[in-house]
């Protein structure tokens, strides 16, 4: 049942990921064969993957990522080029670290 949760997870983050895209871009992409395309899509896909996975332990959390990603694009704020992106960093930050404190948490506790 897990192994077929992940596959749904990982269908969900690529098609996230290219609704993402498509709306992020305003439609500017020219070819489907770019290699940024493929880039872009594969970033938005593990962020949004990630979002999916937050969202299943922390529901907060999992919104407040899943939006962050928006923050990415240059083209949505295009006023503010380059200085929203620190957001999406900091909270994937905090759930990464989350992660990591629970992992040491109950390995500490399985020493004692």
């Amino acid at each position: 049942m897990t192994n077929e949760k992940n596959k749904m997870n990982k269908f969900v983050a690529v098609l996230m990921g290219s609704i993402i895209l498509l709306l992020t871009s305003g439609g500017k992409i020219d070819t489907l064969l770019n290699l940024n395309l493929f880039i872009s899509l594969s970033i938005f896909s593990i962020l949004s993957y990630f979002s999916i996975r937050a969202y299943e332990l922390y529901k907060y959390l999992g919104i407040a990522m899943f939006a962050s990603i928006f923050l990415l694009s240059p083209e949505v704020f295009s006023t503010r080029k380059g200085e929203l992106f620190p957001i999406t960093y900091i909270i994937f930050t905090v759930y990464f670290s989350i992660i990591f404190g629970k992992y040491l948490y109950k390995r500490w506790k399985s020493y004692l």
